[in-house]
């Protein structure tokens, strides 16, 4: 610990400085902080509500966060609790050997038990007796204007899709993902080499009034120093032809913008500013998301363009 590390270099000074009075000195143990992460995601077909819980000083914390209560309060006055998974369903594999936690996720829920727009509180509590609270406001519902709904389309290799959406009330950004995968397939005629089949993507509009972004090149600005070379710059050529994206805009609320950091995705600064009160640090957040999948081919009858009418 910290105190112990230092006494070693006392004496030393001690031994030094001989004959000199001393001031005793006490230091204190840092505090083993609780830290909740509540993440609330509505639409693209589904609800998601997970929550990772752990102790800023590693696992071994005042209390086995397993026996922790979550319960997440909708609109109808119902609370959905919350219940310990697994941490994969929490957090990226690149992270899961890295922290140590607690994953909890609520049972399936039916489509409409949240909505866009409505508010929505959290209570956590632990078995000594640590209680968090705190609430936000779900983005208000929006609709994807280009490609619009159509579920899936198709856009031509060469070609690039402007992603237009209509203003999220209550948004303070939006995200936009691209899960794309059948690269190494698709890539091989131009003798283009790459590790993974399946990459991730991810694009943000500043702005709650930003609402375009271009697809695929807009979408890797966060990755452009993690890609392989050949295959970023393929991307900004289009999506090749024989690969298929799965992309999916989000509006994000305050909390998320004020507390979600990672790598060089900063939208608000570097310093997390906390949504939850009480005994701890934490966030809930909420995102509302709209999905379509893109096939990188020419269009036809059963698959239509993603592109509106020239």
């Amino acid at each position: 610990m910290l105190g112990y590390s230092l006494r070693p270099l006392a004496i030393l000074l001690f031994a030094a400085v001989a004959g000199c009075e001393l001031e005793e000195v006490s230091l204190t143990e840092p505090e083993d902080l609780l830290v909740a992460e509540v993440y609330l995601k509505v639409g693209a077909g589904e609800i998601e509500l997970v929550a990772f819980l752990q102790w800023t000083l590693g696992s071994d914390g005042p209390s086995d966060l397993r026996e922790a209560t979550i319960r997440v309060q909708s609109p109808d006055g119902v609370p959905v609790p919350l219940f310990p998974t697994d941490v994969a369903e929490c957090l990226v594999p690149e992270l899961t050997d890295e922290l140590e936690g607690v994953c909890f996720q609520a049972p399936p829920l039916e489509e409409g038990r949240f909505r866009p727009g409505e508010r929505v509180e959290v209570e956590i509590s632990t078995a000594d007796g640590h209680l968090l609270r705190g609430g936000m406001v779900l983005p208000g519902d929006f609709i994807l204007l280009r490609p619009g709904a159509m579920g899936r389309c198709a856009l031509p290799p060469g070609e690039s899709l402007e992603v237009l959406w209509n203003r999220s009330d209550g948004a303070w950004a939006y995200a936009g993902e691209a899960l794309i995968h059948g690269l190494r397939e698709a890539l091989s005629p131009a003798g283009i080499e790459i590790e993974e089949d399946t990459v991730t993507l991810l694009g943000l509009s500043v702005t709650e009034s930003d609402t375009t972004m271009v697809f695929p090149q807009e979408f890797g600005v966060f990755d452009r120093f993690d890609l392989d070379r050949d295959l970023a710059l393929a991307l900004q050529e289009g999506l090749p032809e024989g690969a298929t994206a799965r992309v999916v805009m989000s509006a994000l609320e305050r909390n998320y913008i004020n507390w979600v950091r990672g790598g060089s995705f900063n939208p608000s600064g570097a310093t997390r500013v906390p949504s939850l009160r009480g005994d701890g640090v934490g966030v809930l957040a909420g995102i509302v998301r709209k999905t379509v999948e893109v096939v990188g081919a020419t269009p036809d009858p059963e698959t239509p363009s993603c592109l509106p009418p020239s």
